[in-house]
């Protein structure tokens, strides 16, 4: 009998079939899996390696240094070095958590606190997807370390050697070059950077703005290895890669030289006059001048080239090399460091004062208003019709009859308020001048100006160019402020609505509600006193240096004024020209030569006449005669501007050349801006001159 435990012999043989199906199965996977190698390594194993040499091999953009800048004789002004960089792209570099531990570690090998680096990484000049670089000329451990550990302890870190622009002369001609930076999202939108890409250095001021398209360089490319996390283990860039191709070189105008003489000039004249006492009192005056700013240029009025152009205050372009810092940015765009980035030759505008007169005068010639040998009293005061409005000269002395010349030479205001004077009556008689006031009145309500009638003065500054600008090659240039009919009319429009609520909110009974009121009512009207105000220079009348320059050369030229430019050529790598800016007529003024000859006689008579020229004590000495006008524009409640122009009657190095200094509250032209004008006409003449105040005359 069988023991009851005892499997059936069924049970046996199912176990057997189990174990023997199992045993066929692991047999067929392990075929199978010997297939599929034998296929991967043998059959399609080339292939595979192919892929996988690809996906270790990168291409990387190699960037192109931008092409020089170098004065008309071929020094180097900006050029460009290698240096090692390291950068970041944020978003690249992880979480916050990740980031802050990548700061962290930056910190430690870059010398450099958290602060610092984020501050550049947040950078919001740059693209979002673009390198910020946070530290330039690292040592090469540094780079070694970074590139050894590579993302795995530094995301979205990259290091390279690159090239970045160079200063030799420092800020020196900082306003004429400008900067450069990294090129932002919405530039990145602008049809004219359509072949650029996040992280490019592009012009943001200056020639590096304008000539952009030619100092740019072409992009080279280099093949790397890399491993699995991205570190380069290899260089396979071969002789037929492209080869960067560094911008083509931009030649200035300027004599480097001049330029630093023109430069020491300003700011000596600045220095003088913060030094100068005053002499006034009230308010906005006292002290010594505050002479805050400035601006000198030279032009040659042969062929319109700018030989040198100074701004200050400057600032300094190398800042701008890899970054510039927000609290640098910050400094630059602070009213209470004055704007040091606007260059003021040509992007500020300022009442003129006395130098207008030349437009003056070449109105009233040329529209009879006075003949050439006709003679004006200079009587200390003016008065105005039969509103009782008194103009004074600033002279207290009744100086006699004048024409044109003496006029010129004694800088008198009241000669010019007569000539304003017949110059609006004359309007005001005209066809449309009788009737303009009523017309102006009836078209308040639309805001559309009427019809006005010519108005010499305006016409004159218009045909000077005085209302647009010169269109030199430079960007941010300003046009100028030409006072009229249409002008007033349409900025009591724009501007009555604050000029109404101002005279609301005014004290009752006091003279400022009672002038605002008057403003709010009847703005739109040009008055008498406005035409008086304009022949001097003063009201609303605005210029720039650059358009100051250009009413001289004017002068000089007999009529004709060239465009200014400041670069001369672009030349390839192998110095072949791309282009050259030839001498382009911009526009030549509608006036006599007989006029512009009697007009130049009093400007020679202000630096040459013993006895009345308001710059003579300044250019007594001189050996080379000057044709030039002093200017003190009022500006209250500030100091007066202080303004000197001219040229050179007697060939310099075989040309004539223009030169204008001005200086923001710098008092008066014969004292300060004269002084800089011969210092800088000593510099061009190789004549030692030191800049010592001038007499007040005006």
């Amino acid at each position: 009998m069988q023991p009851t435990n005892a499997k059936p012999p069924v049970s046996r043989q199912s176990t057997a079939l189990r174990l023997t199906f199992l045993g066929a199965l692991i047999v067929s996977l392990f075929v199978l899996l010997v297939g599929r190698l034998w296929f991967l390594q043998v059959m399609t194993g080339d292939r595979f390696a192919v892929r996988a040499e690809d996906q270790s091999i990168r291409t990387i953009d190699v960037e192109a240094p931008r092409g020089d800048i170098v004065d008309r004789n071929g020094m180097a002004i900006v050029d460009n070095r290698f240096a090692q960089v390291v950068s970041v792209r944020p978003d690249q570099m992880g979480d916050e958590e990740t980031r802050a531990e990548t700061v962290a570690q930056l910190s430690e090998i870059l010398a450099l606190t958290p602060s610092q680096i984020n501050e550049r990484i947040d950078d919001t000049n740059a693209g979002p997807f673009a390198n910020r670089p946070i530290a330039i000329d690292v040592p090469e451990d540094v780079i070694l370390y970074i590139h050894q550990n590579g993302p795995t302890r530094f995301p979205g870190v990259t290091a390279e050697r690159i090239p970045l622009r160079e200063y030799p002369f420092g800020d020196l001609a900082a306003h004429v070059v400008g900067y450069t930076g990294q090129i932002s999202a919405e530039e990145l939108e602008e049809e004219r950077y359509a072949e650029y890409g996040p992280g490019d250095i592009i012009g943001w001021a200056g020639v590096e703005a304008t000539y952009e398209e030619y100092l740019q360089g072409i992009e080279g490319e280099r093949r790397v290895r890399v491993n699995n996390v991205g570190e380069i283990l290899e260089d396979l860039t071969d002789e037929d890669a492209p080869q960067a191709i560094p911008g083509d070189t931009v030649q200035l105008t300027l004599d480097l030289e001049i330029q630093q003489e023109v430069e020491e000039a300003l700011e000596g004249g600045i220095q003088l006059a913060r030094g100068t006492d005053d002499g006034e009192t009230g308010i906005g005056r006292g002290g010594t001048f505050a002479a805050p700013a400035g601006a000198a240029l030279v032009l040659d009025a042969d062929t319109g080239e700018i030989v040198a152009m100074a701004s200050h205050p400057t600032f300094d372009p190398e800042e701008f090399v890899g970054g510039v810092s927000s609290d640098y940015w910050g400094f630059l765009n602070s009213e209470a460091n004055h704007f040091p980035l606007i260059n003021r030759t040509i992007a500020g505008t300022y009442p003129p004062g006395s130098v207008f007169k030349v437009i003056s005068s070449a109105a009233a010639l040329t529209y009879d208003v006075i003949g050439e040998n006709d003679f004006i009293p200079c009587p200390a005061e003016f008065e105005l019709g039969d509103i009782g409005n008194v103009y004074r000269n600033w002279n207290t002395v009744d100086e006699g009859s004048l024409n044109i010349p003496q006029a010129l030479m004694r800088s008198c205001n009241t000669v010019y308020f007569e000539l304003a004077n017949r110059m609006f009556n004359r309007e005001v008689n005209s066809e449309n001048g009788g009737s303009y006031n009523a017309r102006a009145a009836e078209a308040r309500e639309t805001g559309e100006a009427p019809e006005a009638p010519f108005e010499f003065l305006g016409e004159m500054s218009r045909a000077f160019g005085m209302d647009s600008v010169t269109g030199i090659d430079l960007p941010g240039e300003r046009d100028g402020v030409v006072p009229g009919r249409d002008w007033r009319f349409n900025f009591w429009v724009d501007s009555r609505e604050v000029t109404c609520t101002q005279a609301d909110g005014a004290e009752p009974g006091s003279g400022t509600r009672e002038l605002l009121t008057e403003l709010c009512n009847e703005g739109y009207l040009w008055r008498g006193g406005d035409a008086v105000n304009m022949s001097v220079g003063q009201g609303d009348v605005q210029m720039s240096p650059m358009q100051v320059a250009n009413m001289f050369a004017a002068v000089a030229n007999r009529g004709p004024v060239l465009r200014p430019h400041v670069v001369r050529a672009v030349l390839e790598n192998d110095g072949e020209p791309v282009l050259v800016n030839e001498p382009e007529l911009l526009h030549e003024v509608p006036v006599a030569q007989e006029h512009l000859e009697l007009i130049e006689q009093g400007l020679v008579l202000v630096t040459t006449d013993e006895e009345g020229g308001t710059a003579y004590r300044t250019f007594a000495d001189f050996p080379v005669t000057i044709a030039g006008k002093t200017g003190t524009a009022q500006n209250k409640p500030r100091q007066p501007y202080a303004w000197f122009g001219g040229y050179n009657m007697e060939p310099i190095n075989g040309e004539t050349y223009v030169v204008v200094a001005f200086v923001e509250e710098g008092g008066s032209g014969s004292q300060i801006a004269a002084p800089i004008v011969e210092a800088i006409f000593g510099a061009l003449a190789d004549q030692e001159v030191v800049i010592e105040a001038g007499e007040v005359t005006e």
